[in-house]
């Protein structure tokens, strides 16, 4: 009896040489992951934030550069005489995506009548 008593604390003196050492570098490891973004994170003053998200456009808009905007300004004309007086089911990815739509939901109808049949099981 006095030899099944000393394996097992040299069992658990084994484990327990390297686990505690494990387990607070583990802890210190995440103590760091969580405080550090916060510590590194910089003090920024706080800005009046717009009310309304056309205040906030303006305010976006007045803070782009120059040559950003004039770049931005023929995209957004083109894209606005094109697509003008169109809904989105009459361009042709509006009709690709009403027959995928009406497919997948003739086969879901179609599967759930389909496998509605007994099930014939010799473990049942």
């Amino acid at each position: 009896m006095d030899g099944a008593g000393t394996k097992e604390d040299e069992v658990r003196r084994r484990l327990g040489s390297w686990a505690r050492p494990i387990a607070g570098l583990l802890a210190l490891t995440l103590g760091v992951v969580v405080s550090a973004p916060v510590a590194a994170s910089e003090a920024t003053p706080e800005v009046a934030r717009p009310t309304s998200l056309a205040a906030s456009a303006n305010a976006t808009v007045a803070a782009m550069p120059i040559p950003v905007l004039a770049q931005a300004a023929p995209a957004a004309q083109a894209s606005a005489t094109t697509d003008a007086g169109k809904g989105f089911f009459k361009t042709g990815a509006g009709k690709v995506a009403l027959v995928l739509m009406l497919a997948g939901t003739s086969y879901m109808v179609y599967s759930a009548f389909k496998d509605n049949d007994p099930v014939q099981s010799q473990f049942r």
